[in-house]
């Protein structure tokens, strides 16, 4: 039995990560990654079974983070109080910025992987949080479309914010602040 090597295993994680960044998952192919960390395919599917095996230890920590974040306590006696919003605002400007590739990866490239479902996943945990913990006076579809607007606005910022992160956090910030600073509703709703 061959042993594993640390430098060849993170070899191969950068040569993935770069494919799957640049290609996206569909279209990467393990002999790119293979030709781009030096190695033969074979040498690949040693240290990952497969593609779907290589892009799960890709993708898996930052879809972990994520989903911390989303979980993290919010003082529902304040709701946002500006504290809160910056220290949602730090966490999730520190996820991104350590997991930039994979988070782009995540978002943008993972059409045909287990993971392609993965921005309606997260709209409908953050939807969940927001009628739970925030609006839980308001409408259900008020959170559906509150979360779809956090998410395409945090998505716009990081496809855009141009590698700036005091730039990317003041964004997030006013973003949220925008979004979820916003008066709850104070009466039951009304369904139709």
């Amino acid at each position: 039995m061959q042993v594993q090597k640390d430098d060849v295993r993170n070899k191969i994680i950068a040569a993935a990560t770069e494919e799957f960044l640049n290609a996206g998952y569909q279209q990467s192919s393990m002999r790119n990654i293979a030709a781009q960390a030096g190695i033969t395919v074979g040498n690949v599917y040693a240290y990952f079974g497969g593609k779907d095996a290589l892009f799960e230890s890709i993708i898996s920590p930052v879809w972990q983070s994520l989903n911390r974040l989303i979980s993290i306590p919010v003082d529902t006696q304040d709701l946002m109080t500006l504290p809160t919003l910056n220290q949602i605002t730090d966490l999730i400007t520190e996820t991104f910025l350590e997991n930039r590739p994979q988070f782009l990866i995540l978002m943008n490239k993972s059409a045909g992987s287990p993971y392609k479902n993965a921005r309606a996943e997260l709209s409908a945990m953050i939807s969940g949080r927001l009628s739970r913990d925030i609006l839980p006076q308001c409408d259900p579809l008020l959170a559906d479309a509150m979360a779809g607007a956090i998410l395409e606005g945090i998505f716009t910022v990081f496809n855009h914010y141009g590698g700036d992160g005091s730039r990317l956090r003041t964004l997030i910030s006013e973003l949220l602040g925008l979004l979820l600073g916003s008066i709850p509703c104070k009466y039951p709703p009304k369904h139709e």
